[in-house]
């Protein structure tokens, strides 16, 4: 059912017709004063869908070349040209081109972008051939409106895929990310660069670090000190989406969040709030590790404290203490479609931003295991992190569940 269709010879869009031409027209058809021709040459009508929308309908006999549309999907096609008109862009429908027939396209200058309704289910290899195809005919930008957009990706920057809902009313409206927005806004944002993909969450503002504080026993001179631990970094998009990036602890981490000065800050306090002192933390190398990390050390005697242990108090988010403190901009990776808010897109992070969030959080190399050590009395020992002697395994376990 096109929404195009040739008028005593010329183009016309039966969406952008007001009620009242489109009225005109049909009773024009009827009577013969005015001619409808389909895309293929042969006679058309003019009509209504049971959605309200106007469009062109084969008349009988030919090739049927308007089978094959649901009232849905001729709705949605209608809501989009509308939407592209009043973005100032020229409208088209039913667009034929190398191995494709575009729903609608939009054209501006050299520019053509293309708008697809898929009413029916299409597996993703599908989506991906004709997305090829479209880019490969020189088209600027794709996006696709789907009704079964589950198992569909919802954040890829090469396949823009939103999942569509048009109800008994004819109102259609998309998901982009977890927000629902009308289908003309939608299209209206894509064009005017509203709606634009991003692979961060960021506002170009502090970040807040949730921060955990616990109480270790030294290994060796069995005193207590802090440590602490950048459990959380919340950010909130200028888009308004909020991301939380939960951080467990790592183990024999080159750079570590505990090190930055706010958090080392926050973490001092709470340890002193606790009623210990404050463990350090710095580079330090060890045999369990077989290279430098970052590592708390016991304050007293400066033996270093087992990455392993400080992971297994802070695993169970049992932090004796915690606090919630701000450090400089910062982002979480969260790959969107970034719906403009009052302040704009998340902006695109600096490359020094990027660089210390890399820093930061990027895997590290997996450790080398401990070696077993041997000693006079034959009893098996594991490696300590910090120091050359051992501890036999089973003072290491029970260590590893708490049990000092």
């Amino acid at each position: 059912m096109p929404l195009s269709g040739l008028v005593d010879g010329e183009p016309v869009v039966s969406c952008l017709l007001t009620e009242e031409e489109w009225a005109q027209l049909k009773d024009d058809v009827r009577a013969k004063r005015r001619t409808a021709t389909m895309r293929c040459g042969w006679k058309g009508l003019a009509k209504t869908s049971k959605l309200g929308t106007q469009y062109f309908a084969h008349a009988p006999g030919g090739d049927s070349c308007s089978a094959g549309e649901s009232a849905q999907h001729l709705r949605a096609k209608a809501v989009i040209v509308e939407a592209i008109a009043r973005a100032g862009w020229t409208a088209q429908t039913e667009v034929p081109g190398d191995g494709w027939v575009a729903d609608v396209m939009a054209t501006r200058g050299d520019m053509r972008v293309v708008f697809e309704v898929q009413w029916s289910r299409q597996d993703l290899a599908e989506y991906r051939y004709r997305q090829d195809r479209y880019l490969d005919s020189g088209i600027a930008g794709i996006a696709w409106f789907a009704r079964h957009a589950d198992g569909l990706p919802r954040a890829d920057k090469q396949l823009p895929v939103f999942g569509l809902d048009i109800d008994d009313a004819g109102e259609a409206t998309v998901m982009v990310g977890v927000a629902s927005i009308p289908l003309a806004e939608a299209v209206d944002r894509l064009l005017t660069r509203r709606l634009q993909h991003r692979e961060y969450v960021a506002n170009g503002q502090p970040a807040l670090v949730v921060v955990g504080a616990g109480i270790m026993g030294c290994y060796r001179c069995h005193k207590e000190f802090g440590v602490w631990t950048a459990r959380q970094t919340i950010v909130e998009g200028r888009c308004g989406r909020r991301e939380i990036r939960d951080q467990r602890p790592r183990v024999f981490a080159q750079h570590r969040a505990e090190a930055l000065p706010e958090v080392r800050a926050a973490g001092e306090q709470m340890a002193q709030e606790l009623g210990v002192a404050p463990g350090r933390i710095f580079r330090r190398y060890t045999q369990t590790a077989g290279r430098h990390y970052m590592a708390f050390t016991c304050p007293h005697c400066n033996a270093t404290c087992g990455d392993m242990f400080v992971a297994e108090l802070f695993n169970g988010k049992n932090s004796a203490r915690n606090t919630q403190i701000h450090v400089p901009a910062t982002v979480v990776v969260r790959p969107h479609w970034c719906l403009a808010g009052d302040e704009g897109l998340c902006p695109i992070p600096p490359e020094a931003v990027l660089a210390e969030y890399a820093r930061l959080f990027a895997a590290d190399p997996e450790p080398t295991p401990p070696r077993p050590l041997a000693t006079e009395s034959g009893v098996s020992t594991i490696a300590t992190v910090g120091t050359a002697a051992g501890i036999p395994v089973h003072q290491a376990v029970a260590r590893m569940f708490g049990r000092h």
